[in-house]
């Protein structure tokens, strides 16, 4: 049975824990955006340094993620929680993908296209955050 103090505690975890992943995922952004952009800049095809900043941000949030935001947790497979921790980033945005090209099969209204995609994001980066508690960092 839990205590009303270890459910404060455990509360408290996970707010830190969210807090935590949020900042990861908007500095993981700016790596993505600027990755992009450097390496089109340079020449590089759109989808060739698309793909490329998409892998390199993937990997910073893994690692950043792994060393502060659940650092607390004693992970003890690296590599196998590497890979779990790219399954669930490609299922996640495959789910927003799949909702992007839904709602344009509606309207492709640019409004709409955003809101939708806004929402997925929302709802997959929820589901991220449980996933990576309760699978990826445990």
């Amino acid at each position: 049975m839990t205590t009303p103090v270890s459910q404060a505690s455990s509360r408290g975890t996970a707010i830190r824990e969210w807090v935590g992943m949020a900042l990861v995922g908007a500095f993981s952004v700016v790596v993505d955006f600027g990755v992009f952009n450097a390496l089109l800049y340079a020449g590089a095809a759109p989808a060739l340094a698309n793909l490329t900043a998409l892998v390199v941000a993937t990997l910073v949030a893994f690692l950043a993620n792994l060393r502060w935001t659940f650092a607390h947790r004693d992970i003890e497979n690296p590599r196998k929680a590497m890979l779990q921790f790219f399954l669930v980033n490609v299922i996640s945005a495959g789910g927003v993908q799949l909702a992007v090209m839904g709602a344009a099969l509606v309207s492709v209204d640019v409004a709409w296209l955003n809101g939708v995609k806004l929402v997925a994001t929302v709802m997959a980066t929820v589901a991220r955050f449980w996933l990576y508690r309760a699978y990826v960092y445990r």
